[in-house]
């Protein structure tokens, strides 16, 4: 792990070497839902891990999820991330899960088109997934129950819109409702059960396993590629730095050196006024 209280160009050295010497193991792919504070994301968790009754993601009103948490099935890790945009920490904390992740559920609730800063963080994610972008990243409209069908659709058709125009992807997006899901297994109503659409999703986690070591391995060869040109940048920057401080020390001494030359002068002019000894 690089020190938190090292320069830059020590802390991206250490994280090179990290990524370097790690191990690219194929075991179960990570799942990790990722998205806006209070947008669904440890209720939905529950739900595919089938914790119906007690919860394994604590869900609230308020922030609740500032570390990650994880849980294995027998196909999956799930990973439940902090919410986005709360504070830096919380921020850092779900980029370190989406890294993780070979598939991630960006959960976003309906009142209303992406907003900008889901938009930033879509295009940071969708980067570091490279050509797996628009399969592995799916979005997933959460409490769809909330609204009529009608404004869920307007909704799920302007975020495509958007990941199209201003992103240039065009990711698959779920219209889920964990609470028909809750419901309807409990009261055993299929019914509900098929109108929340949660089995869609599993579905299509499904059909994404099988591609998980590629995903892995593009990732990490992506990290690495980012890692190389962030160590390039931070190279230039420490030899404009230089050359400032350089240029700085020279300026500096700049009214001693013409103070000296001025002294050397009179020097020279003023000593022939004295006769030699």
């Amino acid at each position: 792990m690089a020190d938190s209280n090292a320069p830059l160009h020590e802390k991206l050295f250490q994280q090179a070497e990290t990524l370097l010497r790690q191990e690219i193991a194929v075991g179960k792919p990570v799942v990790a839902a990722w998205g806006l504070m209070n947008a669904g994301k440890s209720f939905l968790l529950n739900m595919l891990t089938n914790h119906i009754q007690t919860e394994c993601f604590r869900t609230n009103d308020i922030r609740e999820t500032a570390e990650l948490k994880e849980f294995e099935t027998n196909e999956f890790i799930f990973l439940d991330t902090p919410g986005l945009d709360a504070n830096n920490g919380d921020d850092l904390i779900a980029q370190q899960g989406a890294a993780k992740a070979d598939i991630v559920l960006f959960v976003h609730q309906p009142q209303g088109e992406l907003e900008k800063i889901e938009i930033d963080f879509l295009h940071k994610l969708k980067e570091s997934f490279g050509q797996y972008a628009e399969e592995n990243i799916v979005l997933v409209l959460s409490k769809s129950d909330v609204e009529s069908a009608e404004k869920i659709e307007a909704i799920k058709k302007r975020m495509l819109e958007q990941c199209r125009d201003e992103l240039g992807f065009n990711p698959r997006c779920y219209a889920i409702s964990g609470s028909r899901f809750h419901a309807g297994v409990t009261l055993k109503k299929d019914g509900l059960v098929r109108a929340s659409h949660l089995n869609d999703l599993v579905e299509k986690l499904n059909q994404l396993r099988r591609d998980s070591g590629a995903v892995k391995r593009e990732r990490h060869g992506i990290a690495i590629d980012e890692l190389i040109e962030a160590l390039k940048q931070a190279e230039l920057s420490l030899r404009e730095q230089h050359l400032l401080t350089t240029t700085e020390v020279r300026e500096g001494f700049r009214p001693f050196d013409k103070a000296m030359s001025d002294f050397q002068v009179w020097m020279k002019r003023n000593l022939k006024k004295f006769p030699a000894v």
